[in-house]
């Protein structure tokens, strides 16, 4: 029998020896950019146009920059629709399918990491040809391919983690660690920062890879700026098409016409050069991305350490055109809340929140509208009330939702003695039971009362809400943990001596209160009736205005990293505060209820219905408030 290799008359057959060769050759060395040219596929479950995908001039740099060996972190801080989520995609089957080895992206939460993996790893798995070899069959019982854990039959692996999990980064190598939305990661977990838990995952590894990518927030507070400021902070400049001077596009510099009414008109809108100031129409965007050249701007203050800043203004998305995003900009630039999303998600930047600034007692006042105490504007649909327990008296504050939660202060008073005594909770059952009339006929009753039971009458608190439950009576207690929602569940009370619930016990809730806090100032902000407009009226008084501005957010570091916490100052009084986060609780609790997305149509329409059945009897502005016990005492 003849040597492989060798003909019949004993010379070297080089064709099969070379093709023998080239099967054990390793895959060519490939940057991350080329790999997902020639490679990756678009599924279409996660993304606008499935396919093959084709890499966009300013992704590039950023996609080189994981393959390239002098670089050991990257860090991208930008907008939405640029395409972010993708890029670490490739990582991943770039070092599944050319560079095998040990790696770990970390969500948000424990649910975000498994959405990812559902909606993201599974179809690229699947419909990335190159990666189909390598899956290991889901049916073995060895645990190899769970949703949070990816092995592969070349020794590649996937560990996805939630960055509210401490137990996520226990006892793991991992080589390529990334990190997805930080911005979006709880405070911290009990062991400390996700990030230096994470990257203490890779330390075994000389030729580790950290990425880290997020759209920003708060300014002060955010982890990803934090990060860019630490990099060489690098910028994309685009040459004009006028002049040739390259520049960073920036959002001072998009201009537009208005009409004769001052309104803008999105369709005129173009980029003004910062050297020539010549206008550049949108339709020459594409020629100048195709030439644009990242830069860096800083030194960098970490060795190995890059970053990227990009934002929609240089995407192709068609949703991201220059008119599309004025479009945006001048829907929000009167809403602060909604204004801070268009600078993080469009704009890529942080969004510099100054309460103390922006809200004050004085500027609260003079917003006050001349509606009297006890009756609902047009517009209210459903009443709350919120109650808080101090030693010598009871605070309460009426008030009135409408669609959108647009919200009406109705009214606001105190219940002055003793609330370890009936007779202070005899004359809120009066407030419960007031039938408070409405602007154009008809009346509405409290849909739900929540009351403070953190003070010294928390027994008094439960009893009134265990007598009280059919009147939808709720006892609450403030949560000192961050980030909770605005009120939770509820927990029984009331066990016997076998720790079993009492039937028709007392159910105590928790209430987020920072987290009403932070949406209601907000709210406080807004400019313009409408959706989440907080109105007051002649309740309202400069008592109630100082009490409800009492306390601002400061910025404090807990292990390390900022947290933001709401302060009082030790002589400023807070129940009208306190009062409108209970009642903004309680419309949460109500809202239960009903289905969310017809709720104010239903209740506008069993408010019509009551109209109807007074028979043409009008309330108007000008009647009498509800009778009261003369024991109260407006603030």
């Amino acid at each position: 029998m003849r040597n492989a290799g060798v003909g019949m008359s004993g010379t070297i057959d080089l064709q099969l020896l070379s093709a023998g060769a080239a099967m054990w050759q390793p895959p060519k060395k490939l940057r991350l950019s080329e790999w997902a040219d020639e490679y990756a596929v678009l599924s279409a479950e996660s993304s606008a146009e499935a396919g093959r995908w084709h890499s966009l001039p300013y992704q590039r740099a950023v996609m080189d920059a994981f393959t390239d060996a002098t670089v050991e972190m990257v860090v991208w801080q930008k907008s939405a629709r640029v395409g972010a989520t993708k890029i670490f995609n490739h990582v991943i089957g770039y070092h599944t399918h050319q560079d095998p080895c040990p790696m770990m992206i970390v969500q948000p939460t424990v649910e975000d990491a498994e959405g990812y993996s559902k909606d993201e790893v599974a179809p690229m798995l699947r419909d990335t040809p190159v990666l189909q070899p390598l899956i290991v069959d889901p049916k073995q019982k060895d645990g190899s391919n769970t949703i949070l854990l990816k092995q592969f039959k070349n020794g590649a692996a996937l560990q996805m983690v939630g960055a509210n999990s401490a137990r996520g980064f226990r006892r793991v190598s991992r080589r390529i660690v990334l990190f997805d939305e930080v911005d979006g990661y709880p405070a911290s977990t009990p062991e400390g920062d996700q990030i230096k838990l994470g990257i203490k995952r890779s330390e075994y590894f000389w030729n580790r890879k950290i990425g880290l990518i997020s759209t920003p927030t708060i300014k002060g507070f955010s982890r990803i700026e934090k990060w860019f400021e630490l990099s060489d902070q690098r910028r994309y400049f685009v040459p004009c098409p006028h002049c040739g001077h390259h520049q960073v596009l920036r959002w001072g510099q998009m201009k537009w016409e208005k009409d004769a009414d001052g309104a803008g008109i999105p369709e005129t809108a173009a980029y003004e050069c910062e050297n020539c100031q010549e206008l550049i129409p949108h339709s020459r965007k594409r020629w100048m991305v195709e030439r644009g050249k990242w830069r860096p701007t800083a030194e960098s203050k970490r060795p190995g350490l890059v970053g990227f800043h990009i934002w929609a203004g240089y995407s192709y998305s068609p949703n991201a055109s220059w008119a599309q995003l004025v479009q945006e900009f001048l829907e929000v630039k009167s809403d602060r809340t909604q204004l801070q999303t268009f600078v993080n998600t469009l704009l890529g930047e942080t969004f510099e929140d100054d309460y103390a600034a922006s809200l004050s007692a004085s500027g609260l006042a003079a917003r006050r509208e001349e509606y009297p105490p006890g009756h609902c504007p047009h517009g209210v649909l459903m009443l709350t009330a919120g109650v808080d327990t101090q030693d010598n008296r009871l605070a309460v504050s009426v008030w009135g939702w409408g669609a959108g939660e647009e919200a009406w202060l109705v009214w606001h008073q105190e219940i002055m003695g003793d609330p370890t005594q009936p007779e202070v909770w005899d004359q809120l059952d009066a407030v419960i039971d007031t039938a408070w009339p409405v602007h154009g006929g008809g009346e509405l009753k409290l849909a739900q009362v929540a009351i403070d039971s953190g003070g010294h009458a928390t027994h008094e608190v439960y009893r009134y809400a265990r007598d009280r439950r059919d009147r939808y009576v709720v006892a609450i207690k403030g949560s000192s943990r961050r980030s909770q929602s605005v009120i939770n569940k509820g927990t029984p009370q009331d066990v016997n001596w076998k720790g079993q619930t009492i039937k028709r016990g007392v159910v105590l809730y928790q209430v987020g209160a920072d987290t009403a806090k932070t949406t209601l100032f907000g709210r406080l902000r807004h400019n313009k009736p409408g959706p989440g407009y907080v109105h007051f009226g002649l309740s309202g008084d400069d008592e109630w205005c100082s009490q409800v501005t009492s306390e601002k957010q400061q910025l404090r570091y807990v292990k390390g990293f900022p947290v933001r916490e709401w302060i009082k100052s030790p002589s400023a009084r807070n129940e009208a505060l306190d009062c409108m986060v209970y009642a903004y609780a309680a419309l949460q609790l109500a809202s239960r209820r009903y289905a969310k997305a017809v709720m104010w149509e239903k209740l506008a329409l069993q408010l019509q219905a009551a109209k109807d059945q007074a028979a043409g009897a009008s309330i108007g502005l000008n009647q009498p408030a509800p009778r009261r016990s003369r024991s109260f005492r407006v603030i």
